[in-house]
């Protein structure tokens, strides 16, 4: 059985290159073309080299499969085996007889598998073995009958002509307003064969676009290639078909847990292109912070668990500028911070572009290391994330528990486990700061720190706030379709759950807290107000999916208030009756901005109403008796449950309370200037 040399050490002072291994994949005597049933045995050699100084090579970006290998490859006449799929895709990048060999590198191949220490340093070097590549050759697997590849390889390739001409027309503001980008889509998808987009669908369906690993090797790739067996096309021309796929998936059921959209990302990045809802990065190479990329990604799939953080610290903010870990800069005017940020991120770049071993400056949970058990690297970047400067709790909301934590759960109630699928939209883009004021000055940050993992018990995190209410009703788990009957009927339900002896709309006239007639304000819970009623306000002005009008960010609080009463007004008046006759275009756009809202955030999640008189929404694992509290430092109000020691974290939610949402309540707790008590909580 072939025996890996080992890597050169690492030097503790001086510079080490980023070294590794290429094969070297010898010709076929086979005559081609090739097949996957060839029966020759492969046989190449592996070299250690320098990725800086490298002669010219592809790498392989792949799905290793679960399946058990049945063949060999023959390295210095020594067998390794590998898996199936591999094998596959050598049959098909092994070169014909008379061509030279060919370099390439395989993870499976050019990494020695067995051992953790080679596989954490070779982890560090990924993003550079991507980048100093020939091309990427992204290997799907063969063809396969059943979704005709060939039609989707052909369909690809003309919506990917239909995308250029697209990005081109949204230049031009008369063209998108008088239909012409809906007739040229629409004249394409009518040209192309019956059923080519739908194997087109099922081209994306493959495990490749839900792997984790080939998501940092396509995005930092300079040029890439999708094969399937004799099949090749751009592999960025084939994304840019999801503007199409998108738009025409079956079903009709609200999508929380795609892969889709990470690939889109990848496109638009590439492309140059962007629209309101691509959120932008200053930082070259990244897709974004690691919070989103960590969300975005929870549908990919990771053999080993500790990969889903491990593989987009090549591709984020952090991971690229580990400098930006250790603190937020929230205001445009910290010149001096930025500028001393600018500085440390240059000095660190230096070093560790010089020698990536070293990983100076960076901070350990951002470190792969496979010695660690997965828990404890789990535990360790949630901890890290809340104790970088100023103390943000941002990582709190994407805990998303599908049920109720339990003692025996190797992973505290307050840390995300990123390889859950998603169950929920988590609550980002607007300008809720519950917890967050201007801090006192006896607020000191390192004893915030200390305390919040002083607890002797592992797994403690100690945070102070105050309490806002206990849940006092609790609605089913909304899950509707996408269609706006199906979400109408959801809010009604809710309704019912909570106030059952109401009418909806009317509430006898009933008032809110805020002195709001109550169905008005229930409506306004469920949409998240107002920042909800922006994003379906966006949703709603978007052209077939290609092209938003205005971005989230770009409108203020004073037009997202304006549009989220429109939007309520426009609901609950359908509701009535009134208006039936002549509906207007302007109000039934009202109408689905709400019912948007409601899609985005309501599903997946409870509506509830607390005993002092609160409505919101929150985890699906909440229940009657829980505690909806307001820690410091944390955006949105959190919902907890009180046990005999301690509290469970069961997630975040919305309290529909503009003083308790935007800071207020907290800014006089902090300064004391009245309001509830503010305490200590235990949470595990």
């Amino acid at each position: 059985m072939y025996k890996y040399q080992p890597l050169p050490p690492v030097s503790k002072t001086g510079r080490t290159p980023p070294f590794t291994r290429i094969l070297t994949l010898f010709p076929s005597t086979s005559p081609p073309p090739p097949s996957p049933d060839d029966s020759e045995p492969f046989h190449g050699t592996l070299a250690i080299t320098n990725l800086e100084s490298t002669q010219p090579y592809e790498a392989l970006s792949y799905t290793w499969g679960t399946a058990d290998p049945e063949t060999y490859i023959w390295l210095d006449d020594l067998p390794l085996p590998i898996k199936p799929n591999l094998a596959a895709a050598l049959h098909f990048l092994r070169p014909s007889p008379g061509q030279p060999p060919r370099r390439l590198w395989i993870d499976a191949l050019c990494i020695d598998q067995s051992s953790l220490e080679e596989r954490s340093r070779q982890v560090q070097y990924m993003r550079l073995v991507y980048k100093y590549c020939q091309r990427v050759i992204a290997w799907i697997g063969l063809k396969q009958e059943s979704e005709a590849t060939e039609v989707a390889f052909e369909a690809g390739k003309v919506l990917s002509d239909v995308s250029r001409l697209v990005a081109d027309l949204r230049k031009d503001a008369a063209a998108m307003e008088d239909g012409v980008v809906r007739d040229v889509v629409g004249n394409a998808l009518g040209g192309l064969p019956e059923g080519a987009l739908l194997n087109l669908q099922k081209l994306f369906d493959r495990e490749y676009f839900h792997r984790t690993w080939v998501v940092q090797e396509i995005a930092v790739a300079n040029v890439a290639v999708v094969k399937s067996e004799e099949l090749e096309m751009s592999f960025f021309d084939l994304v840019s078909t999801l503007l199409f796929v998108f738009g025409n998936r079956p079903g009709g059921k609200i999508e929380t847990n795609t892969s889709l959209d990470v690939w889109y990302l990848i496109f638009t990045r590439q492309s140059g292109a962007h629209s309101g809802h691509v959120r932008l990065t200053e930082i070259p190479g990244s897709l974004g912070p690691l919070l989103d990329l960590l969300e975005q990604m929870r549908a990919f799939k990771a053999t080993d668990l500790r990969d889903k953080i491990y593989s987009v610290l090549g591709i984020c903010d952090e991971g690229l500028q580990p400098i930006t870990t250790r603190t937020h800069i929230t205001q445009r005017s910290d010149r001096w911070l930025r500028g001393l940020t600018t500085a440390i991120t240059g000095v660190q770049n230096f070093v560790n572009d010089r020698n990536p071993d070293l990983g100076w400056g960076i901070p350990a949970a951002l470190k792969p290391d496979y010695t660690r058990p997965v828990p404890e690297v789990y535990i360790g970047l949630a901890k890290f994330l809340i104790s970088k400067m100023p103390m943000f709790l941002d990582v709190l909301s994407y805990v998303q528990h599908r049920t109720t934590p339990t003692p025996d759960d190797p992973y505290p109630s307050w840390v995300p486990k990123w390889f859950e699928s998603k169950s929920v939209t988590v609550f980002r883009g607007g300008d809720f700061t519950a917890g967050i004021c201007t801090p006192p000055l006896g607020d000191f940050f390192q004893s915030r720190i200390q305390r919040a993992f002083s607890s002797p018990i592992p797994g403690t995190l100690i945070m102070d706030g105050f309490h806002v209410g206990v849940v006092h009703r609790v609605s089913n788990v909304m899950n509707f379709g996408s269609d706006g009957h199906s979400k109408t009927e959801s809010v009604q339900r809710a309704w019912t759950e909570l106030l059952p002896n109401m009418p909806f709309p009317g509430a006898n006239g009933s008032r809110y807290i805020t002195g709001e007639p109550l169905d008005v304000a229930f409506c306004k819970a469920l949409s998240v107000h107002p920042m909800g009623a922006v994003v379906g306000h966006v949703m709603s002005n978007s052209m077939d999916g290609f092209h938003f009008s205005t971005s989230a960010s770009e409108m203020n609080r004073q037009i997202a208030t304006g549009i989220s009463d429109a939007a309520v007004g426009a609901f609950l008046s359908g509701l009535a009756g009134e208006g039936d006759e002549v509906l207007s275009a302007e109000s039934e756009k009202a109408r689905v901005t709400f019912r948007n809202a409601v899609g985005v955030y309501c599903y997946g999640r409870r509506a509830f109403l607390t005993r002092e008189g609160h409505l919101g929404i929150g985890p699906p694992v909440m229940q009657e008796g829980d505690e909806v509290v307001v820690l410091f430092r944390g955006r949105m109000p959190y919902m907890l449950r009180r046990g005999p020691t301690h509290h469970v974290f069961l997630g975040d939610c919305y309290v529909y309370d503009d003083n308790i949402m935007r800071g207020l309540v907290t800014e006089s707790v902090r300064h004391g200037r009245g309001g509830p008590p503010a305490g200590l909580y235990e949470i595990r």
